[in-house]
């Protein structure tokens, strides 16, 4: 026998005769800490701690917060083994030392054995790929080893032909897929942007290539099973998720189910458990009993429109305005920030334009507030550097507008970009079709725990810190 239950977001539990184990477990309904975003996960679950089987071990795929979250962690007793993904900075090593778990470096290539389950971790292809900031994650293949079924996932990343090799010499044929949905609609940021109305057709496309793949290097999936996106937003910022979320994932499923009538697609709710048996399905349960959805009454609304305003943003930080000393420190930071560009793709953009196709200046600028006022840097890539200006926005190609202490506190370490996303930014570009603007790219790679693993460190144990008083109730298996 071989189980699968969906625990929300990405996370899975994988259960056997002999193990049971959790994927990117998300154990508290809210997370997003180290971004200081109020997500909950949705659709909303009723997850009871207490009569969930206890685990032989945690995978961790990679470091990002929505996969690694430590209050979801302190639930679980420290005797419980972390199979953390070996490219993870020693900064997430180090949290869950100081935690008390025992880690083992989970490494592409080498299966793990729990029971008569394996877990055999892939890598992704960040040579001919663009992955974004993904360099930790692992793709990964569960699998049984009395051949009962598996489960595939790519994570966030996009699978090519070499993983679907991989897995097949790992899996004989395919059992269980997971199919991971991150499109969203960011046109709430900036005027020049298109809404997405194509995301649940792009989506639909999407998936039937990654299908194709799949089918013709490995065989028929025994169902596909889409997930991610799944949380939602709270207070101030409760506007976002109807105006966030631009896929139908049942409609996918259905549009997947009606071009091939012999296979199952499913969009997986929290609870929801597939069991094979042999490599078939033999069982799909909608709930467990110690997790399961909630009533659809109780789900926010996610109904995509344009009709809800844009709202004006609050910090991220909590502060308006910068303290004594902080213009001039931000102000370094920003020069850091600005030899980090060279090379990156902000750059190229900006040096294959002509002069001629604008009467605006070469360069973007940050439009930064702080209380009533607002500062304005300019790039000034012949100086590496950021130069204060008053010059106004038009003057120009393109801008960021945010809150200026939230860009020093992503600067130093204090907050990851995403914190700037979620209606906390603003963007203006005169040129979107030839000048792509994607600052947020830059900000994630200079940002990475693997370029700051000490500044995130500093995060880890700010998290901790809050988190130390949880009690552990998930239970090693004996």
């Amino acid at each position: 026998m071989f189980a699968t239950t969906f625990l929300g977001h990405q996370g899975w539990a994988f259960a056997s005769e002999t193990a049971f184990i959790l994927v990117d477990p998300l154990l508290h309904e809210d997370f997003g800490h180290a971004q200081a975003l109020d997500y909950r996960v949705y659709p909303p679950r009723a997850l009871d701690h207490a009569r969930m089987p206890a685990v032989d071990a945690i995978v961790l795929t990679h470091e990002h917060d929505d996969h690694f979250d430590i209050p979801s962690l302190a639930l679980v007793a420290r005797d419980v083994p972390i199979y953390l993904s070996a490219r993870s900075s020693i900064a997430a090593r180090g949290i869950l030392e100081t935690m008390g778990f025992t880690v083992h470096a989970l490494e592409p290539g080498v299966p793990v054995k729990l029971g008569d389950l394996e877990v055999s971790p892939f890598t992704g292809d960040h040579v001919t790929v663009n992955c974004g900031d993904e360099w930790d994650t692992l793709p990964f293949l569960v699998r049984h080893t009395g051949g009962a079924g598996s489960f595939f996932s790519m994570v966030d990343i996009s699978i090519t032909e070499a993983h679907v090799e991989w897995v097949a010499a790992r899996a004989m044929r395919p059992g269980l897929v997971g199919w991971t949905n991150n499109a969203l609609d960011w046109t709430f940021m900036a005027d020049y942007l298109n809404d997405r109305q194509d995301g649940t057709q792009q989506c639909f496309l999407n998936m039937g290539v990654g299908h194709k793949l799949v089918e013709s290097l490995w065989g028929t999936p025994t169902a596909m099973l889409m997930c991610a996106n799944g949380f939602s937003f709270r207070g101030a910022s409760a506007w976002l998720d109807d105006r966030v979320f631009c896929v139908d994932m049942d409609a996918v499923c259905a549009m997947m189910s009606k071009l091939y009538r012999k296979e199952t697609f499913v969009q997986a709710r929290p609870g929801q458990t597939f069991t094979m048996v042999a490599g078939k399905l033999k069982q799909t349960s909608p709930c467990t009993p110690w997790l399961e959805t909630a009533p659809v009454a109780s789900w926010p609304s996610r109904q995509k429109t344009n009709a809800t305003p844009v709202r004006d943003y609050l910090p991220a930080t909590g502060r308006t305005t910068l303290a004594d000393g902080e213009l001039a420190v931000l102000a370094a930071q920003l020069d850091d920030f600005a030899g980090a560009l060279v090379g990156g793709m902000v750059f190229r953009g900006l040096h294959s334009m002509l002069a001629s196709e604008t009467d605006r200046a070469l360069t973007f600028m940050f439009a930064l507030r702080d209380g009533a006022r607002e500062h304005r840097f300019r790039y000034v890539p012949q100086a590496c550097r950021f130069e204060p200006t008053e010059l106004p926005r038009e003057a120009v190609v393109a801008g960021f507008e945010c809150w200026a202490t939230d860009l020093a506190a992503v600067l130093r370490g204090d907050l990851g970009p995403i914190a700037l996303t979620f209606g906390r930014s603003r963007l203006w570009n005169a040129l979107p079709q030839r000048f792509h603007f994607d600052l947020f790219g830059e900000l994630h790679r200079v940002s990475h725990p693997l370029r700051r693993p000490a500044a995130t460190a500093r995060t880890y144990e700010r998290l901790w810190e809050a988190a130390r008083s949880i009690t552990p109730v998930i239970a090693r298996r004996r």
